[in-house]
């Protein structure tokens, strides 16, 4: 511990002593390098809390542990894959665009990344510094043409006061690209707050940025941590006899026969190919066992408290972690459901509306709109789709034209899907219990 606190001394004097920025090229020359000194995440493995269970708890320390690496990379990935549809209203409903330049953009953000990586690395750096940045760049007429994801830990935030925001950020990929201000060349930018795509978590102190779930519940990761640590020595250090030797009453040995008695007790039981191996106990030395069993070392009731404890603070199913083998699928249904609404969807909402209010012009508002697609990611079996498309045609709410779109078949020829029908038993009654309640004919009257 004295060592780790040495270098994050040493770490922060030396980023906080003024910086000389000696232009290495002239597309470096007029920047100077923004360093996030109010943050100390910006070194990511090194700067972190102590935790009450001894272990530094840090971002990159964070990733080692099984469940929050799932929990998180679950998540990034269910999130990147789905697909982003841009919707035109139309009468009263919205239609998705098959012709806008926003698709293009969607499919060529940037000339590294696809959508795909571009919201890994959006969605990645958010949930574990519960910030994401994305930069947008814009032609002379202000639409934008690429999309730039930032690392969180190059990000510094400055709030004037008139309450506007300027981002200092610095990313190797913004080298080719104008920003906010045309005049600025380099990896360091200024961009301005309508050009910063930002989504963030919680945070009540600083409402610039969100904090990370890694800083407010650095406990519980702490705690995993050193659970997973304890299972780890308890393998490197022999797991069957866990005790001490003791020299008998009358036995004398002097300190060099003691430490090479200790040397080849541990060589003979440490690591875990020498896990279970019948050991020899000297003459005159008694070997008295503690009690720990391997079980009791590898603290597997702990570890799997601290599992679900994760899994409920992102919000994932714990059948995605390998618990409820013996629920039922109706209850999976459910938890899936439960999992779009409640670990998905803050996030994608949080991304819609960014994209909404900073990609789109001011006049497209209320007419243009990004939306994510969960169909793929919830959708059901064929039985199940093959029921909710009988109710939908009978009860006249989608034509068979819109089913067979929605399950990639060509509409029916001459239009003949496209009509809406109504079923006979919610017609209007004329009080006679006929479902005719046109005209008479004459031959009626």
């Amino acid at each position: 511990m004295a060592l780790f606190e040495r270098i994050k001394k040493q770490a922060v004097s030396e980023w906080a002593k003024p910086q000389k920025h000696e232009p290495k090229t002239k597309a470096d020359a007029g920047t100077i390098p923004q360093v996030p000194l109010d943050n100390l995440s910006f070194l990511p493995g090194i700067i972190g809390q102590t935790t009450a269970s001894g272990v530094t708890v840090t971002e990159r320390t964070v990733l080692q542990l099984s469940a929050a690496y799932t929990c998180i990379n679950l998540i990034t990935k269910d999130i990147s894959g789905l697909p982003i549809n841009v919707k035109k209203s139309d009468n009263g409903g919205w239609k998705n665009l098959e012709n806008t330049p926003y698709l293009e953009l969607l499919a060529f953000p940037n000339k590294r990344q696809t959508t795909l990586t571009m919201l890994q690395t959006l969605v990645f750096a958010y949930m574990v510094s519960g910030n994401g940045y994305v930069v947008i760049i814009r032609d002379k007429t202000g639409a934008a043409i690429n999309l730039v994801p930032v690392d969180p830990w190059n990000v510094n935030i400055e709030e004037k006061n008139n309450g506007d925001r300027v981002y200092h950020v610095t990313e190797r990929l913004l080298s080719d690209y104008r920003t906010s201000i045309k005049s600025e060349k380099g990896i360091n930018r200024r961009i301005r707050e309508e050009d910063m795509i930002h989504i963030q978590s919680i945070n009540i102190v600083d409402t610039t940025r969100g904090n990370s779930p890694i800083n407010l519940a650095g406990e519980v990761f702490g705690l995993g941590l050193a659970a997973q640590e304890t299972a780890a020595r308890a393998f490197n250090n022999g797991s069957y006899f866990q005790g001490y030797l003791k020299v008998q009453e009358g036995t004398k040995i002097n300190s060099n026969k003691q430490d090479q008695l200790q040397e080849n007790w541990n060589r003979s039981q440490q690591s875990v190919t020498n896990a279970g191996k019948i050991p020899v106990v000297p003459s005159g030395v008694d070997f008295v066992n503690t009690g720990a069993s391997p079980v009791d070392l590898q603290l597997l009731e702990a570890r799997e408290q601290i599992t679900k404890d994760i899994a409920r603070m992102y919000g994932v199913p714990l059948h995605k972690l390998g618990f409820g083998d013996s629920e039922k699928a109706a209850n999976l249904s459910q938890q899936e459901r439960s999992y779009v609404n409640g670990a998905l969807s803050c996030i994608t909402k949080q991304i819609e509306q960014q994209f909404n209010t900073k990609i789109l012009f001011r006049s497209d508002f209320n007419k243009i709109k990004f939306e994510f697609d969960f169909n793929e990611l919830v959708i059901p079996d064929m039985l199940e789709r093959g029921q909710y498309y009988a109710i939908a045609i009978t009860n006249g709410f989608m034509s068979k034209d819109e089913v067979r779109e929605l399950e990639g078949y060509a509409p029916i020829p001459d239009g003949q899907g496209s009509t809406f029908l109504t079923p006979t038993y919610t017609a209007q009654q004329d009080g006679t219990g006929s479902h005719n309640i046109g005209e008479p004919k004459k031959d009626e009257e």
